[in-house]
């Protein structure tokens, strides 16, 4: 990622977990890990590397719980290794048939072992909108994000949980932060940090993780047998590719992966 570019997102996430704080929708004990966490990113990534990997610092703070939406990819599982300095994780992963194979689910259940964090599924229905997508009616990703944030919202809800963690790279600036339903603050840690994809999977390599995938989940490529639906990724691709979250190489790759359906 461009050195001004990232500059310019981390100043953007410092003020929105400034303002955040101000307007007493954190706890102080919670904005300052959050914001050491920051401070130490922003000398440098081997720097931040360390601090990950350490088990000396803020071993007197009583964490609170946080929901990770946890898919088993490589940024939620990289907000899970960022999230535990901070919280006590609880990883949660919305699961159908349409979107999740039982390979699938045997991975995501064996990296939240490795993650040594508390997991759990939730089984939604997805069948609306699989009957869509196959027909070519709607690109799913808008609305499966959507019933899936809601689903991880009442999990939230339900256990009292007051952070949910996404992986999502775009939610950038006052978006990185922010106060949703009753008040629980939804929390991108990795767009918090201006974390690019490289730098997430050279995290997981420092924890001896490993994770393989083709691009977006088997509901999509459902979608891409439709030329007219191909269009829709691969703009998300260029939006990401703009933001210096993935590069360009890596957008390529993933376009060619859509259109190859």
């Amino acid at each position: 990622m461009d050195t001004e570019i990232k500059t310019s997102a981390l100043e953007s996430s410092k003020k929105a977990l400034n303002s955040t704080f101000l307007k007493n929708e954190i706890s102080k004990e919670i904005y300052e890990i959050l914001l050491e966490l920051h401070e130490v990113r922003n000398k440098g990534f081997d720097e931040f590397l360390s601090y990950l990997k350490s088990d000396i610092s803020n071993q007197n703070l009583k964490k609170e719980k946080a929901v990770v939406a946890f898919s088993g990819g490589v940024d939620s599982t990289a907000s899970i290794i960022a999230g535990k300095k901070i919280f006590e994780i609880c990883a949660v992963t919305v699961r159908s048939k349409y979107i999740m194979d039982a390979k699938t689910e045997q991975n995501v259940s064996e990296l939240a072992r490795l993650l040594n964090v508390s997991h759990e599924f939730i089984d939604v229905n997805l069948d609306s909108i699989f009957e869509d997508t196959k027909s070519g009616k709607y690109h799913p990703c808008g609305r499966c994000h959507s019933t899936v944030e809601a689903e991880i919202l009442n999990y939230a809800e339900k256990n009292g949980i007051k952070y949910i963690i996404y992986g999502d790279m775009l939610s950038i600036g006052h978006l990185s932060v922010k106060k949703v339903d009753k008040g629980i603050i939804r929390l991108n840690i990795l767009s918090v940090l201006s974390m690019a994809k490289d730098e997430s999977r050279t995290t997981l390599k420092e924890f001896k993780i490993n994770i393989n995938q083709s691009y977006g989940c088997q509901l999509i490529r459902k979608a891409h047998k439709h030329k007219s639906m191909q269009k829709f990724t691969i703009q998300r691709i260029l939006r990401e590719v703009r933001a210096q979250v993935i590069t360009p190489e890596e957008g390529l790759k993933n376009i060619l992966d859509v259109v190859k359906i």
